[in-house]
């Protein structure tokens, strides 16, 4: 399936890019949110680990010239590192979800639909697999793993069914051992093991503690009167995204600092909202079901 941007008419008004604006796609993908910000006049500086998505930056690199598009193959929790390199901006996008071809390739084990190897790193040259969890965290392990990070409905009986499968060794297998241990698949209905993909994924490339750092480094990435725009897939990270928000919110500071004496200074946020697709987007692109956009400016100075 063609990468369709998710909520991209929400995010452009969001984010507003321009001539004589830069903007940040800390979550380049296929890059075609950043093709959209590029069509506005803007200048944008991408991220990204996976090599496919470096490669498909290469080839926007090369029509559109590195004075308007540049990009850095680093994780988005070192945002910060390429801030320092390449300036601030005047908007953010993090669009925590993956991107079709990553689904769609077999190869790259994020899918249960069809069969590959159990992967699901975004950068495929390093670090645990998701395989190397299933094969050998403890039960217990696997039932905290499943039930923080994808929030499953029954982890204690998914992670002893992983246990007994075991050696586990395509996305077939694990899907096999998560419907054995809870239901069958059924058409029409979410498959069981959804939330499992989704909780090894998260574990696999530490989704959790990367988007907290991330957020932390927003007051160094936007200069004041800069955009965040934030596309989350799953309620535990919109959770997250909202509390943070709501967190630096005015309205939120104004009435702890009245409270507890907080300058003025921290109260450095103004929340702009949540968006979720419309039925006709979702038609189109079923795999934007899930989405929804919050959004944040940036009111000034930060207090140290």
């Amino acid at each position: 399936m063609e990468h369709v941007p998710v909520l991209l008419e929400a995010i452009l008004s969001m984010l507003q890019p321009a001539p004589g604006r830069t903007v940040y796609d800390a979550t380049f993908g296929r890059g075609g949110h950043t093709r959209a910000f590029l069509e506005r006049g803007a200048r944008v500086v991408a991220l990204d680990v996976d090599p496919a998505a470096e490669a498909e930056a290469q080839r926007l690199q090369a029509e559109v010239g590195s004075e308007r598009f540049r990009f850095h193959r680093v994780n988005f929790s070192d945002l910060g590192k390429v801030v320092s390199q390449e300036g601030q901006a005047d908007g953010l996008l993090l669009d925590l979800g993956i991107s079709s071809p990553q689904v769609d390739q077999a190869e790259r084990g994020f899918s249960f639909q069809q069969s590959g190897p159990l992967d699901m790193r975004m950068d495929p040259t390093t670090g645990m697999s998701a395989a190397d969890l299933v094969n050998n965290l403890s039960e217990p392990e696997l039932r905290n793993l499943l039930r923080d990070g994808g929030e499953d409905r029954d982890p204690g009986k998914i992670a002893r069914g992983i246990v007994r499968a075991r050696p586990l060794g395509t996305t077939a297998d694990l899907a096999t051992a998560v419907c054995r241990a809870t239901r069958p698949a059924r058409p029409g209905i979410k498959h069981p093991a959804t939330r499992t993909f989704l909780a090894l994924r998260r574990a696999v490339n530490r989704e959790g503690e990367v988007l907290d750092q991330v957020l932390a480094s927003v007051p160094k990435v936007l200069r004041a009167g800069g955009r965040l725009a934030v596309l989350t897939y799953h309620s535990a990270e919109d959770r997250v995204v909202k509390h943070w928000i709501r967190g630096h919110a005015e309205e939120e500071k104004r009435e702890m600092g009245m409270a507890f004496g907080l300058p003025n200074a921290e109260r450095w946020v103004k929340a702009l909202g949540e968006e979720v697709p419309s039925e006709e987007e979702i038609s189109k692109n079923p795999r934007a079901r899930s989405a929804r956009l919050r959004g944040a400016e940036r009111l000034g100075e930060v207090s140290s």
